[in-house]
């Protein structure tokens, strides 16, 4: 006979689901406020930057993303 049933190894899925879906979020939470500062810092490279066209910078922001 198994020590847990299979209604409490679900309920044990079930909160273990939501505590990495409120970890996801608070990753997602914190990856938006690094995007700004780094697409701005990019953004400043290439205008700086008389060698690369704007264009080529928002490649490169698009591939780092």
């Amino acid at each position: 006979m198994p020590d847990r049933s299979v209604e409490e190894i679900r309920l044990e899925i079930a909160a273990e689901r939501q505590g990495l879906a409120s970890d996801l979020d608070a990753l997602h939470d914190e990856v938006r406020s690094v995007v700004p500062f780094a697409v701005g810092t990019l953004i400043a490279v290439a205008l700086l930057s008389r060698q690369k066209r704007l264009r080529s910078g928002f490649k490169l922001l698009w591939k780092l993303l």
